[in-house]
């Protein structure tokens, strides 16, 4: 990036201020999302080695949930494919 600023209070500077504030904006965000997925990870990780039950059962509740949707949509699917053969 090229730095041509005459004076501090210049447009010039008040807009390259701008583009360096809202950079960095941009890479703590970043960096936020970043870290807020590894510790969600290690958590994860750590709920699943100290805690194998309630990880398991979270899991099949999980799981069976799924299945229901998965029912649910696909006979739902099948009655608008009925009702649009008509």
């Amino acid at each position: 990036m090229a730095l041509k600023i005459k004076t501090p209070r210049s447009d010039e500077y008040s807009e390259y201020a701008e583009k360096v504030r809202s950079e960095a904006r941009s890479r703590a965000g970043e960096r936020g999302a970043l870290v807020r997925h590894e510790v969600g990870d290690r958590m994860f990780d750590l709920m699943t080695d100290y805690f194998p039950e309630e990880y398991a059962a979270r899991r099949r509740e999980e799981l069976i949930r799924t299945f229901g949707v998965g029912v649910a949509v696909g006979f739902l699917g099948r009655e608008a494919v009925r009702y649009a053969r008509r």
